[in-house]
């Protein structure tokens, strides 16, 4: 089944909309791109009638690398449904997905507190707040605008405020990463990394986890790394050497890069 998002404003919709629709105002969809769905998502655009062909020609020049697939762009429903707080137009990342098991057994300690270490907009740590049900997420990242968005994400999904902080922070040298968190309480019941790599902090994210929690790191793999954010096959089971491995395999993304999937623990 596609996914319906509805571009009326906010008023609009909740007066009234189609069963299961998220809501991005058509005037916001630039600064909200993050919450849109893969590109190859089947995608069912709500508007009003006048505005049809307007937001359908938007939709045909977007690039090709975020051009969804339109079902249909049809006026709305009047059938009345309530804002259902926690529900996304997007996906976790595969690793979340694959461990989803254990991250609700991490969500579910009393007091739970999740860090995602080089979070961008903060979608798998929306998820880890709406979905997984974390006491605590922290997102860290050195971009203040896109942590901006996370946070204005979570305000309209209702998340109060001492559930969650935003962390701007650069991570250079080993230490940074533990400096950046000196004034939040630890140690962390899950760290997740996603396409995210400063090997001066490896030894650090282990540090921080509590007994018997969960690290999920993926980011891309090469035979000789090239780029500061690729791993070399092998290279994260050595450097957590300390942590019980959970799981360790390459799995290939829509543009062909290989994408290294790492979960471990430490032992309780």
């Amino acid at each position: 089944m596609p996914l319906v998002l509805d571009v009326r404003s906010q008023p609009l919709y909740e007066s009234g909309h189609a069963a299961g629709a998220y809501c991005i105002p058509f005037d916001e969809l630039k600064d909200r791109g993050f919450e849109m769905p893969s590109h190859k998502t089947p995608l069912v655009v709500e508007c009003d009638a006048a505005d049809v062909q307007r937001i359908n020609e938007w939709f045909r020049t977007r690039d090709e690398r975020c051009r969804w697939n339109v079902v249909d762009v049809r006026a709305a429903s009047a059938e009345e449904l309530g804002f259902v707080p926690g529900r996304f137009l997007f996906a976790g990342c595969p690793l979340l997905a694959a461990m989803a098991f254990r991250v609700r057994a991490a969500a579910a300690a009393p007091g739970s507190r999740a860090i995602d270490v080089g979070s961008g907009s903060g979608r798998d740590a929306a998820l880890l707040c709406c979905q997984y049900g974390f006491d605590f997420v922290c997102a860290l990242d050195r971009d203040g605008r896109a942590l901006s968005r996370w946070t204005r994400l979570l305000d309209r999904h209702q998340v109060p405020p001492e559930s969650r902080v935003a962390v701007e922070a650069t991570i250079r040298a080993e230490g940074d990463l533990t400096a950046a968190l000196a004034s939040l309480p630890g140690p962390w019941d899950l760290i997740h990394v996603a396409r995210f790599l400063k090997r001066e902090m490896l030894a650090e994210l282990a540090a921080l986890l509590a007994p018997g929690g969960l690290l999920l790191f993926h980011t891309f793999v090469e035979d000789s790394p090239s780029s500061t954010h690729a791993v070399a096959p092998g290279e994260l089971r050595s450097a957590f050497a300390g942590l019980e491995v959970l799981h360790d395999d390459v799995a290939a993304i829509d543009d062909g890069r290989d994408l290294s999937l790492f979960a471990a623990r430490r032992p309780a």
